[in-house]
């Protein structure tokens, strides 16, 4: 396994932001990162990781998908996109923790195969006040290099807040 292959870096470092930038940044692109790919031996541990091994379950669905041994699945992508947001999240103060809220609008629109590049890029559509925190909903797509449609589309739900640390 190579670890660039595995890696989500940004395309330029990411700058921590204070969270008082946030009502500012809303319609902007809060990053991207590089492109980077999946290998088959990611590929077929998400699919044991989800018992979709068809000796050991009724649960593999794409066997007889086109190309299904290189088909990347949607859940992968987003298990995937996970990790390409919270390391590349800008907005970050001490004593903040960034929560998954949840997921609106998750769409598929396009097939990911091995030799597919992709890249992750994340626009900041509203900050909602709350006494919790900030309720970001960010507008992230799963591009696929020199393809039209992207792999994964979907509006994250993030929840910034304090942290009470008693000493």
């Amino acid at each position: 396994m190579s670890e660039q292959l595995l890696s989500w870096k940004p395309e330029s470092i990411v700058e921590r932001r204070p969270l008082s930038e946030l009502h500012g940044s809303i319609g902007n692109e809060v990053f991207v990162t590089e492109w980077r790919s999946v290998d088959k031996e990611h590929l077929d541990q998400f699919h044991w990781s989800v018992d979709s091994v068809p000796e050991l379950s009724d649960t593999w669905v794409n066997s007889d998908f086109p190309r299904a041994s290189e088909n990347i699945d949607g859940f992968m992508l987003l298990s995937l996109l996970q990790s390409a947001f919270f390391d590349n999240f800008p907005f970050y103060e001490e004593g903040v923790v960034t929560y998954n809220y949840g997921v609106d609008s998750l769409r598929f629109p396009a097939t990911a195969y091995l030799e597919h590049k992709m890249r992750a890029r994340a626009v900041l559509l509203s900050v909602t006040d709350k006494p919790s925190g900030f309720l970001c909903r960010v507008k992230t797509t799963m591009e696929l290099h020199g393809e039209e449609k992207p792999a994964l589309s979907l509006e994250f739900l993030i929840l910034l807040t304090q942290t009470k640390v008693d000493r």
